[in-house]
């Protein structure tokens, strides 16, 4: 029987659905087998754990968050435009299925083992200094780093209230209140964003 074949990226991409869904301990490699249909055998052959497929799956996500989220900073934008759109593409990520942020339901399950932690925090930096170029058109450095820091807990906040309450005014009034760093007062959506990633 002939072995099957799959492109990296889309058997990534198909493990990341499963993990995303279920959690790493959630996730059994039979799960991971059916959603590549490569069986437990092709799909070790990829990878020879659980965990490195996990940690292949998160460095997946890290660069799919940087080419639809983080690349939104260096687009012939205004700023507050800029970071009103990088949220709003953030935010369309974490309502996809109610799932809330990848990153962050990774780090909260298996962060007290250590399992993926610096890939994680990696990434949180690489937002946190993404948003502060962003913020820097208006601020001194410092400010910009400090307060893209505390945006970025705020959103975090913002999406375990949206995940419990199901109310993507959550995520709305969290838009509206970085924005608002730059002078702009936004109104909040009342219409709720269906867009998929």
């Amino acid at each position: 029987m002939p072995v099957k074949k799959i492109e990296k990226k889309e058997l990534l991409r198909c493990c990341w659905e499963v993990f995303n869904r279920h959690g790493y301990y959630g996730t059994s490699i039979s799960m991971l087998a059916e959603a590549t249909g490569l069986g437990k055998s092709g799909l070790m052959h990829h990878h020879l754990s659980k965990e490195a497929l996990m940690r292949s799956v998160v460095e997946f996500a890290r660069d799919e968050l940087r080419q639809y989220v983080f690349a939104v900073a260096a687009e012939d934008l205004p700023p507050e435009q800029r970071l009103e759109k990088l949220l709003r593409r953030q935010n369309r990520l974490a309502k996809y299925e109610r799932r809330g942020c990848f990153f962050a339901n990774t780090a909260l399950e298996t962060g007290r083992e250590g399992l993926f932690n610096e890939l994680i925090k990696t990434t949180f930096e690489e937002w946190q200094k993404t948003v502060a170029g962003i913020l820097a058109a208006i601020m001194p450095p410092e400010k910009a780093a400090e307060t893209a820091y505390r945006m970025l807990l705020e959103y975090e906040g913002s999406v375990t209230m949206y995940k419990l309450t199901g109310d993507e005014q959550h995520l709305e009034r969290f838009v509206a209140r970085a924005v608002a760093a730059f002078g702009v007062k936004k109104e909040i959506r009342k219409t709720p964003d269906t867009t998929h990633p």
